[in-house]
């Protein structure tokens, strides 16, 4: 297996390479390299070599494409040398075109899977705001490249097959679904859910980017009148951690957010997750953010926080009005509402909570796990 990331803080590769190490197929993980990583370990079973370098972190396209690149050499470089040595190829995007990494293995017989979390073209449209240019197609040239040099595509959520894979010119039948919900081991469910204290807590993890709108929930909230009675925590990294930040010293919302810039690992994550009410999920909606299913909602979920969330096209194609706390994010009243809500209702957040238990089950990782063994295996057997 094969991903540009850190193995230790991404849930969804952790998730895949322990089904096949439960199914009792050894498993190399190659991964970047973060401070006091070793060259080599082995976690829960799974090997992984971490590559003498760290993730790009930027605006600058050119020096992401550069980082990518110089990955996918160094991987190429070292399965060059044992062709032969595995039977099967996950690579996890972006960049799609990392699927080459495979390319000598895939002469000797090894079958390729590509697995695409985000959509290059439209991540990238929507992150650098250059429209449908000439970069836009050449992303979109590489991402059909891409999957028709790999045996199978998979990808997070059934919107994303549909409405963008497919219309770009990937083949259905190639395509399967291998939904992005949490491992309900890693996070488990809380017991006893009853908020406590003056003060509501809720949580926004995960990659800091200005496509999620944090600075537009922390306007509305320093403007609720209930402000001082919230705490809203936010934890991660990403390219606009610097801005964040300052963002919350500008507003002075220190008294009310609290931003601690780093990644925890899986087991540690799941355990600060239990500690609040109530789970975040923001997004500017963009063509980027439109079909995106953010994990960290699965996650939410899986503990049984109730969610407060914007409606895209994933998530209205999995979650009803009665699921979740939806806001309109270009209607600050509405995000407003919930924090008047939550407060002035002392039920409302116990009710959001009953109801996630009767949901669950629909996304926990189990469900899905099966089938990504099944999908592998069959590779592996020349099916």
């Amino acid at each position: 297996m094969v991903a540009y990331t850190n193995y230790a803080t991404d849930p969804r590769v952790i998730r895949e390479a322990e089904a096949m190490v439960s199914a009792g197929y050894p498993i190399d993980f190659y991964a970047l390299k973060r401070e006091g990583d070793p060259k080599v370990e082995s976690i829960n079973g799974v090997r992984v070599i971490h590559l003498n370098m760290k993730r790009y972190r930027g605006n600058s396209n050119v020096r992401y494409m550069l980082s990518y690149l110089e990955f996918l050499f160094r991987c190429l470089i070292l399965f060059s040398v044992r062709p032969r040595r595995y039977k099967v190829i996950h690579v996890n995007n972006m960049p799609d075109f990392m699927i080459f990494v495979g390319f000598f293995p895939k002469i000797f017989g090894a079958k390729l899977v590509l697995d695409i979390h985000d959509p290059m073209p439209t991540t990238f449209e929507s992150k650098f705001e250059e429209g449908k240019g000439w970069k836009y197609r050449l992303l979109l040239w590489q991402e059909r490249l891409s999957a028709s040099f790999a045996n199978k595509v998979i990808t997070v959520h059934q919107p994303m097959k549909d409405e963008i894979l497919v219309a770009h010119g990937i083949p259905e039948q190639k395509i399967t679904v291998i939904a992005n919900f949490a491992d309900e081991k890693k996070f488990p469910l809380r017991e006893n859910y009853k908020p406590e204290g003056d003060k509501i807590k809720i949580l926004f993890h995960g990659t800091i980017a200005e496509r999620f709108g944090l600075q537009n929930v922390i306007k509305t909230l320093m403007q609720n009148k209930y402000r001082s009675r919230y705490t809203l925590k936010i934890i991660g990294e990403g390219d606009y951690s610097d801005s964040l930040k300052e963002f919350i010293a500008v507003n002075n919302a220190g008294d009310v957010v609290d931003f601690e810039n780093r990644f925890y690992s899986v087991d540690k994550l799941s355990v600060i997750i239990g500690g609040f009410d109530v789970g975040l999920v923001s997004y500017i909606l963009s063509s980027g953010t439109q079909h995106m299913l953010p994990l960290k909602m699965m996650e939410y979920i899986s503990v049984g926080l109730p969610v407060l969330t914007i409606r895209n096209s994933p998530i209205g194609y999995y979650f009803t009005e009665e699921d979740c706390f939806y806001y309109d994010p270009e209607k600050p009243e509405t995000l407003n509402h919930w924090f008047n809500a939550f407060i002035e209702d002392k039920d409302l957040l116990d009710h959001g909570r009953n109801h996630v238990l009767t949901i669950r089950n629909r996304f926990l990782w189990n469900n899905e796990k099966r089938k990504y063994i099944t999908l592998l295996e069959n590779l592996i057997n020349n099916e």
